[in-house]
C-alpha cells in the first residue's frame, strides 16, 4: 500500500508526522484530496478540516488556514492553528463562535468584519471536528 509522508507545523509545533495513506484538505478553492504521487502543487487553505487516512483509521484536525506544499512523496502544511479532534475544547470553541456572531451584529465601524467572519469560520471547522469524531466513534 502506497504512503507518503505528512507534516502539519504551526509556529509552536509540530501537530503531525507521519506516513498516511490519503489526505483530504480545505483548499481555498474548495475541498481537495491528495494520494501518493501527487503532482507537485502549492494549495492555499482555509480553515477548516482535514482529515488523515492512515492505514484503517482516520485522523482529525481542525485548522486555521495556511498553506499545503504538495510533492509525489511528502506534503507540508504551514498553518497558525491546528488542533487534534481530541485536543479540541467543545465549550470554549462554541462561546468563541457565539461571540463573534454577536459582534457581528453591531453595526460598530471600529469593528474588524473580517476577523469576526475568519473567527466564526475557524469556530465551525473546530465543532465539525469534534463532531465528525463523537459520528466515527458510534459507528464503531
Amino acid at each position: 500500500m502506497k504512503t507518503f509522508s505528512l507534516e502539519i507545523v504551526t509556529p509552536e509545533k509540530v501537530a503531525y508526522k507521519g506516513d498516511v495513506r490519503q489526505i483530504s484538505i480545505p483548499a481555498y478553492e474548495g475541498e481537495m484530496g491528495v494520494l501518493p504521487g501527487h503532482i507537485d502543487y502549492l494549495a492555499m487553505l482555509s480553515p477548516g478540516e482535514i482529515r488523515i487516512k492512515r492505514n484503517d483509521d482516520l485522523v482529525l484536525f481542525a485548522i486555521s488556514g495556511g498553506f499545503a506544499e504538495i510533492h509525489p512523496k511528502n506534503v507540508v502544511i504551514l498553518c497558525e492553528t491546528a488542533e487534534s479532534a481530541e485536543d479540541i475544547d467543545i465549550e470554549r470553541a462554541n462561546l468563541a463562535k457565539i461571540r463573534a456572531a454577536e459582534k457581528l451584529k453591531v453595526s460598530d465601524k471600529s469593528i474588524d468584519t473580517k476577523q469576526l467572519q475568519f473567527a466564526i469560520q475557524r469556530a465551525a471547522a473546530r465543532l465539525k471536528v469534534v463532531s465528525d469524531l463523537k459520528k466515527r466513534k458510534k459507528r464503531k
